[in-house]
């Protein structure tokens, strides 16, 4: 095999491993917590606590109803015992029992509204939990797939870095120094394609004379991007 074949496989071998590599990356950074994952356990907590603070307000409402009506049953068996005889305090009772008759009527519409707002709270707390539970059941199945590809990735990148050491033991100091000499000119691809005539770096023609060259299986420079040419 000629020095420019190795050189072409050299080159395969090290596109596969970039590419490799930034694939591992990328599998390393998906494997943290998820936008929709984060968003949705922030959606439970919230959820969660509007809950506890419209059950928290609907128990001390009617804590408070229950206290108004112990007192106002404690007013009216005053004002039906017969014990008070003062007309001021028995008008003064009456007008006791009708403020917190008042009250209680109020109350208690508002802790109808309450108890609407603490069933909605209720449905979207259930609702919030089981998106949830979906989201993290998918979460987690992808991250079992992610863990599987990185194990993947990392054990083709050593199978590749084998390859290319086996494949650096065949090449030549020289064809090695031009190889490395064409990626600082023109980046990777160091190696292209020489078909029909034609430079597939950058798709210009390339002269007979190079072009003879080439498949004689010498080192060839495209005269546009400076890589080296491998006919195909």
């Amino acid at each position: 095999m000629s020095q420019v074949a190795l050189l072409f496989r050299l080159q395969h071998i090290d596109d596969e491993t970039i590419a490799a590599k930034k694939r591992l990356s990328e599998v390393i950074r998906l494997q943290s917590e998820s936008q929709e994952l984060l968003a949705a356990r922030k959606r439970t907590e919230k959820a969660a606590y509007e809950l506890n603070q419209r059950r928290t307000q609907q128990t001390d409402m009617n804590l408070e109803l229950s206290s108004l009506e112990s007192k106002a049953k404690r007013s009216e068996q005053r004002l039906y015992s017969g014990s008070v005889k003062n007309p001021k305090e028995l008008s003064d009772l009456q007008q006791e029992i009708e403020s917190l008759g008042r009250r209680q009527d109020a109350l208690e519409e508002e802790l109808l509204e309450v108890m609407i707002g603490v069933e909605e709270a209720e449905v979207e707390d259930r609702q919030a939990r089981e998106d949830l539970q979906q989201v993290e059941a998918k979460w987690s199945q992808n991250q079992q797939n992610l863990r599987q590809e990185q194990e993947e990735l990392v054990q083709r990148i050593n199978d590749l870095t084998i390859q290319r050491k086996q494949q650096l033991s065949m090449i030549t100091p020289e064809s090695l120094a031009a190889y490395d000499g064409s990626l600082r000119r023109a980046g990777a691809p160091a190696v292209v394609a020489l078909k029909n005539k034609r430079c597939r770096g950058c798709q210009v023609s390339v002269p007979a004379n190079l072009v003879k060259a080439a498949d004689e299986g010498k080192l060839v420079f495209c005269d546009s991007c400076g890589r080296i040419l491998c006919p195909v």
